[in-house]
C-alpha cells in the first residue's frame, strides 16, 4: 500500500500524526456505513423473491 510507505520512511509530527488518524478514521467509517448499505440492498434484494401461488382449477 502506496500510503504505507509514505508512513513508513516519514517522520510525521504529533500534531500531524493526530490529523492523519482521525482522517483515516473518518475514512474507515464512511466505508463501513457504504459496506452496510450494500450489504442491507443484497439482503433485500434476496429476500424479496416470493413464490408464485398455483391457480388451482376446477373442472366440472
Amino acid at each position: 500500500m502506496g500510503f504505507t510507505k509514505f508512513t513508513k520512511k516519514t517522520s510525521l509530527s504529533e500534531e500531524d500524526r493526530k490529523a492523519l488518524q482521525d482522517l483515516l478514521n473518518f475514512e474507515k467509517q464512511k466505508l463501513t456505513d457504504e459496506l452496510k448499505d450494500v450489504e442491507d440492498s443484497l439482503k433485500a434484494l434476496r429476500g424479496y423473491k416470493k413464490k408464485k401461488a398455483k391457480k388451482k382449477s376446477k373442472k366440472k
